[in-house]
C-alpha cells in the first residue's frame, strides 16, 4: 500500500512537473517571447493612449480658463 501511495506521489509530481516545464519552455521559444512582446505593447499602447486622453481634456480646460480670464481682462471697467 505504501508503493501504491507514493508511485502516485511521484506520478503527480511528473505530471506537475511536465506541465510546468511546458509552460516554462514555451516562454523562452520564438513565439512564446512574441506573444509576451505583443500583450506588452498593447498594454503600452493603451496606457499612452489614456494618458493623451487625460493630457488634451486637461489642455482644454486650461485653455477655457485662460480664454474665461483674458475676456475678463478685456471687458471695460
Amino acid at each position: 500500500m505504501k508503493r501504491l501511495f507514493w508511485m502516485l506521489i511521484g506520478a503527480a509530481l511528473m505530471y506537475a512537473l511536465f506541465t510546468k516545464g511546458q509552460a516554462l519552455l514555451h516562454q523562452v521559444t520564438p513565439r512564446g517571447v512574441a506573444e509576451r512582446i505583443e500583450r506588452k505593447g498593447h498594454e503600452t499602447a493603451s496606457g499612452l493612449g489614456d494618458f493623451y486622453a487625460t493630457f488634451k481634456s486637461a489642455m482644454a480646460e486650461r485653455e477655457a480658463e485662460l480664454n474665461a480670464e483674458l475676456a475678463a481682462a478685456q471687458q471695460p471697467a
